[in-house]
C-alpha cells in the first residue's frame, strides 16, 4: 500500500475522531443522539478497518479470481492445544481465458478443510516439480460443485504418475458459493498460453 493511501486513512480516522469530540463537547443535542453518533462512528471505523485489510499485507479472505495461476501455498494444520482452526494460504495471480497474466500476485486465506488441504498439497508438489497449476474459483452456482464431487468420486482428482496434475476439489453439494467450500475451488494443469495470430496483428498495425 502506498504511503499516500496510508496517510489518507490516518487522516480519515482523525477527522472522524474530531467530529465525534466536537459533537459531544459543544453541541446541545440530547444524550441519546450523542450515544448513537458514537456507535455509528465506531461501526464505521471497524468497517473501514476490515475493508482495508484486503489492501495491505494480510491475506484476503474474499472471493478469489475466477481463473488464476497458483504460485505458492502454505498449509497451517489445526492446533487443538491452542484451539486454532488452521488455514490454507494461496499466492495467486489472475489470468484470462488465454492464460495471460492480467493482475499482480495476491495472497488469499482459505479456511482449513482436509479435502482442500489434500488438493492444495498435490498442486504444490506439481509446482515444486517445475509444473504450472491453473486454479479456478466458482463463486456462485452449485453445478460446478456437483461436477467436482462427481469427478472426485470417479477418481479423477489424483496426480498422474508422470507428475502432471488433474486436480478437482472434492464435493460441496448445493450452495457451494464460498471460498471455504471444497466444491468452489479446483486445480488443473496450466494449459499453454494462447498467443494472438501474428498475421491478424500485422494486419491491424498496417
Amino acid at each position: 500500500m502506498s504511503p499516500l493511501v496510508i496517510a489518507g486513512a490516518v487522516a480519515l480516522f482523525l477527522v472522524l475522531a474530531l467530529l465525534l469530540l466536537s459533537l459531544n463537547l459543544t453541541s446541545l443535542w440530547k444524550w441519546w443522539i450523542k450515544a448513537a453518533a458514537i456507535v455509528v462512528t465506531l461501526g464505521g471505523v471497524i468497517v473501514l478497518y476490515f475493508t482495508m485489510t484486503g489492501l495491505v499485507g494480510w491475506a484476503s479472505s474474499g472471493n478469489m479470481p475466477k481463473r488464476f495461476g497458483l504460485l505458492a501455498t502454505r498449509i497451517v494444520e489445526p492446533d487443538k492445544l491452542s484451539n486454532l482452526p488452521g488455514a490454507i494460504y494461496l499466492w495467486v495471480e489472475e489470468v484470462d481465458d488465454r492464460q495471460i497474466v492480467i493482475g499482480p500476485p495476491r495472497a488469499f486465506q482459505v479456511p482449513y478443510k482436509v479435502e482442500i488441504a489434500t488438493e492444495v498439497a498435490s498442486a504444490q508438489q506439481q509446482i515444486e516439480g517445475g509444473g504450472k497449476v491453473l486454479g479456478q474459483f466458482a463463486a456462485t452456482g452449485s453445478e460446478q460443485a456437483n461436477a467436482a464431487q462427481t469427478a472426485q468420486q470417479q477418481g479423477q482428482g489424483a496426480i498422474n504418475t508422470d507428475g502432471n496434475a488433474n486436480l478437482s476439489a472434492s464435493g460441496g453439494g448445493d450452495g457451494a458459493e464460498t471460498i471455504g467450500d471444497p466444491g468452489a475451488l479446483s486445480f488443473s494443469e496450466m494449459p499453454p498460453v494462447e498467443l494472438p495470430d501474428k498475421a491478424a496483428v500485422m494486419q491491424v498495425t498496417q
